[in-house]
């Protein structure tokens, strides 16, 4: 049975789950569909109705991580492979080969890389990609410390789907297929490219789904609404500045990752310094080349090498913040 929050009692003792059905039935309310006029002409009420479905919420950083660490840091990767590429309907070889480098060679560099470290590592993954290398999954699981979570059917965009129904019955045949092959049901979500539709907070509290890691209004964890209410649901928010793949997917923007891991560490650094959480997105098929791990390598070296970093899966922070009371910094 799940606890109540302090705050959910003094706002009159409603259990989460009657609050996750009552948010189902907000998520997209008959007004919330596309406006037929430009946005400079919305009024108030439409501007409010535009945001409305997916708001943050009460930031869930604790008063302490575990043992009395100062920061958590979670580790992430996207093993998408060959499906964006799928999904645009690219089915060239020499692109789905770029793809197929994240399972055959760089997905091998970051287990033995993380085994080295001793640390976990949360694995979002596209169920295509799973049944393209079935022997993926084994892999990550084998160490007993990592993660996997839910990452879409084929690496699709739900704000392009924009269809309840087919989003749903993408969703649930994702889910069946990662079930299937971890032996448990995840409990954690990254919708593909981020994008989070106006349906998916709905289906993912249907699914009951523990947490998010999709969204980016803090950086740090917080609670989602829908339509003003509170759902109950942890985001771990992702950010474009701590993912590789903005700055290594065209490789002639940059000659060498020096630089960009510097933005990690900095990012790090001001994370460890507020006490609050740090989350790096990462991809097999992009941070798995040779003159990338390498500095990987370094980041997590420099990060253990500082007193009080809790290295976690999302899984487990999300499961800490849920239950801990959150810190006041007001």
């Amino acid at each position: 049975m799940q606890k109540k929050h302090k705050s959910d009692e003094q706002k009159g003792g409603r259990p989460i789950a009657r609050l996750r059905r009552a948010a189902l039935t907000l998520i997209a309310p008959p007004r919330a569909r596309a406006h037929p006029t430009a946005p400079v002409k919305w009024t108030e009420e439409e501007i409010a109705e535009a945001v409305a479905p997916v708001r943050a919420g009460r930031r869930l950083t604790p008063e302490h991580w575990p043992d009395n660490a100062r920061v958590a840091a979670c580790i992430s990767f996207d093993v998408d492979n060959e499906t964006p590429s799928l999904a645009r309907g690219e089915v060239a070889p020499s692109r789905l080969s770029a793809g197929e480098f994240g399972a055959l060679t760089g997905l091998k560099r970051i287990l033995k890389l993380l085994d080295r470290h001793d640390i976990p590592a949360s694995f979002y993954i596209p169920a295509v990609s799973a049944m393209l290398h079935p022997a993926m999954i084994p892999a990550i699981l084998r160490p007993g410390r990592h993660e996997i979570g839910v990452h879409g059917w084929i690496h699709e965009t739900a704000t392009k789907i924009d269809d309840r129904a087919e989003e749903r019955r993408l969703l649930t045949k994702a889910i069946e297929v990662l079930t299937q092959a971890v032996g448990k049901r995840p409990v954690g979500y990254r919708a593909p490219q981020w994008a989070f539709s106006r349906h998916t907070l709905g289906l993912l509290l249907e699914a009951g789904f523990l947490y998010d890691s999709s969204l980016m209004a803090m950086d740090e964890p917080y609670e989602l609404i829908a339509n003003g209410e509170p759902t109950g649901l942890v985001e771990l928010p992702v950010d474009w500045i701590l993912d590789d793949a903005p700055y290594f997917t065209k490789t002639a923007a940059l000659a060498s990752p020096e630089l960009i891991f510097k933005i990690f560490r900095d990012e790090f650094d001001l994370a460890y310094e507020e006490g609050t959480y740090f989350m790096l997105t990462l991809h097999p098929h992009v941070i798995g080349h040779r003159s990338r791990m390498v500095h990987l390598d370094s980041l997590i070296g420099d990060m253990k090498a500082r007193p009080g970093v809790w290295f976690a899966t999302a899984n487990e922070i999300a499961a800490h913040v849920k239950a801990a009371k959150p810190r006041n910094d007001d």
